[in-house]
């Protein structure tokens, strides 16, 4: 094989791999580098976490106030809250329910 010291490319190949071991001083990052992203990580975790617990707490907590107005919004519409019409004589008809009505006039086979 041809000695590569004659070869222009890797020649500059060498260069550039020289030049960039110089300019990179440490692959390591230094300790209180590293201490300084764990603890930034831990915080947000952490901050995280409470956020979470906090929302979770406010969802449990509003169930009884969501519950008692959809009470109070199917009585105004005369449900309810089992969702069957109220005995109120008038007739409402709820979504998803039909009648098939036949015409007393109309000739049936």
């Amino acid at each position: 094989m041809a000695d590569q010291s004659y070869n222009a490319a890797w020649r500059m190949a060498e260069e550039m791999k020289s030049r960039a071991r110089a300019a990179q001083p440490s692959r390591q990052p230094g300790a209180l580098k590293m201490l300084g992203a764990w603890m930034v990580f831990g915080i947000l975790l952490m901050l995280g976490s409470v956020l979470a617990l906090f929302f979770i707490l406010l969802g449990w907590a509003m169930m009884p106030l969501v519950r008692h107005r959809m009470k109070k919004q199917a009585n105004r519409q005369g449900h309810t809250w089992q969702g069957q019409t109220a005995t109120s004589g008038g007739h409402n008809t709820l979504e998803g329910e039909y009648e098939i009505r036949r015409d007393p006039h109309a000739q049936h086979p």
